[in-house]
């Protein structure tokens, strides 16, 4: 979508785990060789914690993905809410191996001889285990008796947990304080520094670009960066929303005004700002109502009720009418006469001269011309009348995504169908989606003009 525009080859901000991507900042630096020696010396148990974000699965990735080539089987377990036997069950579907009986301890010693034949043939196994603090507390205290296969050197297996910080609070529990003992090695990656943090988008840009022109303004980084706080996916979606929103603007480099943009669409306070927008429009037009009421002119009444009368330069602005064309007894005396009365006293209403009708319709047409207008860029009140008189530049609608959101549900909101074709067009104006039913809230989807090809 946006990469021709941007000169790219590909997408620098995907927010999976691309190791190719790799950004090893001094702690990303640690957990690495936390991982490799621990593996390559068959030290057992390595333990890697991190928050949300900050890049632990791309570290692992990376690693096994340089291991390719090597004698090395990897099981690598996703969800871990299993029970000891339902983590015994996907090592042996990984690999390969058909257990002999369904007892656990039986299933144990079963691998215990697969391991022994591994290690003999020089080829290591290791267990991955992510998002490790999910795993039942039962499960870990199990997961000790895999540490007890080994020789009189050497583990058997390998086994790397990672997870988020409250790993270490359940590593601390009284129950697991036996396998608390037995984890040789531990690393924690930190989020990034600011430095790092525009390091870090220079590096992936350096990586994808095919010009070498910057892709951001100066105040657009810092502004990026700032509200990342050092967190590597969050850096991602920031970055990859504005280049989408800069697109759909035709601005090279994104600027600040692009980044404060997907900033309110987040974070919500970007409806705050059409509420306050709509409701400088309502007040304008309330003022304007007032000004119209109060003006100096007979308005149309009950009959019998006296109105405010004309003012003299009015009344002498108002030519006579020949009588033959307003009859008298529907306009009532011509100006220099005396107005009718009622039977009450009262004068008989007469219509609003043209003239001042002419006069109180500029002032409200004036009037409404000046309704407030709230830009985006600055956060500022300006004229609409200034912003009316710039050329309007056709773009891609987007749309921010929601929780819960899907690309059928949005191509059924966009062009009353989620039929294949409109989710393929989607697709197609937007790579940053692999999966149509795996978008993440924040992200931006241009919505272009459907063309039946």
């Amino acid at each position: 979508m946006y990469l021709a525009f941007y000169g790219l080859k590909k997408e620098p901000f995907h927010t999976t785990p691309d190791p190719n991507f790799l950004y090893l900042s001094p702690s990303h630096k640690e957990a690495m060789g936390a991982i490799i020696y621990g593996i390559e010396r068959r030290k057992g148990f390595v333990a890697i914690y991190g928050e949300v974000g900050v890049g632990k699965t791309t570290i692992i990735r990376a690693y096994l993905e340089k291991t390719s080539d090597r004698k090395q089987k990897t099981v690598y377990i996703l969800n871990p809410v299993l029970s000891f036997h339902g983590l015994l069950t996907d090592i042996f579907r990984s690999l390969d191996l058909v257990p002999s009986n369904d007892d656990s301890a039986e299933m144990v010693n079963q691998l215990q001889e697969a391991l022994i034949q591994e290690y003999r043939s020089d080829s290591t196994v290791v267990l991955v285990i992510d998002e490790a603090q999910n795993m039942p507390v039962k499960t870990l205290e199990q997961l000790r008796l895999l540490s007890n296969l080994e020789t009189s050197t050497d583990k058997l297996i390998q086994i790397v947990l990672i997870g988020q910080p409250e790993l270490i609070t359940l590593l601390n529990h009284p129950t697991l304080k036996s396998l608390n003992q037995r984890i040789a090695l531990r690393a924690t990656i930190q989020p990034l520094q600011p430095k790092e943090s525009q390091a870090y988008i220079e590096h992936r840009v350096a990586l994808s670009s095919s010009t070498g022109t910057p892709l951001f303004t100066q105040g657009a980084m810092k502004l990026i960066v700032r509200e990342a706080q050092g967190i590597p996916r969050r850096i991602n979606i920031l970055c990859d929303n504005a280049l989408i929103t800069g697109y759909g603007r035709q601005q090279k480099p994104v600027s600040i005004s692009e980044v404060r943009e997907i900033l309110a669409d987040m974070d919500g306070s970007h409806s705050s700002s059409l509420v306050k927008w709509a409701v400088g429009i309502a007040v304008v037009i309330l003022l304007a109502i007032g000004v119209f009421l109060l003006s100096p002119i007979f308005l149309p009444g009950d009959p019998g009720v006296s109105q405010v009368s004309l003012s003299e330069r009015e009344r002498q602005n108002v030519k006579p009418v020949p009588s033959e064309k307003m009859p008298q007894e529907s306009t009532g005396q011509l100006e220099g006469q005396a107005m009718p009365m009622t039977s009450s006293g009262s004068e008989i209403d007469r219509p609003t001269p043209p003239s001042v009708r002419g006069r109180v319709g500029g002032l409200m047409e004036r009037t409404v011309e000046k309704v407030i207008d709230t830009s985006m860029s600055d956060g500022k009140l300006r004229d609409h009348t200034e912003v009316a008189s710039k050329p309007i530049q056709s773009s891609p609608v987007t749309r921010s995504v929601k929780e819960g959101d899907n690309l059928s549900q949005i191509a059924n909101e966009a062009y009353g169908s989620s039929s294949r074709q409109y989710v393929e067009w989607l697709r197609r104006h937007n790579p940053q989606i692999s999966d149509p039913d795996i978008i993440l809230p924040g992200q931006k989807i241009v919505l272009p003009e459907y063309v039946k090809e």
